[in-house]
């Protein structure tokens, strides 16, 4: 399983768990579903300061960077350290 896909699924169990939204596939549009609004995008950001360690500032926000779990999982790889393989 790749790292994209790995994060992925992190964060459609957070969506799951934490939000109590079952979300159909990382493609989804959260926003024009109705799935996520204003306050589930809130709350969305507190799941990912806590689980992954990092803040994105409100006057930062891009909302089209949460539109799906594929488009939050990239903007969150892009916060997370990079690892180095040693393979």
């Amino acid at each position: 399983m790749s790292s994209a896909t790995a994060l992925q699924d992190q964060i459609t169990r957070m969506f799951a768990t934490q939000l109590k939204i079952e979300v159909p596939s990382p493609e989804t549009d959260l926003l024009n579903s109705g799935m996520l609004d204003s306050l589930g995008l809130v709350d969305l950001l507190v799941q990912i300061e806590e689980q992954f360690g990092f803040s994105i500032p409100i006057e930062n926000l891009e909302v089209e960077s949460f539109r799906s779990v594929a488009t939050i999982a990239n903007q969150v790889a892009q916060h997370l350290p990079k690892r180095v393989d040693h393979s």
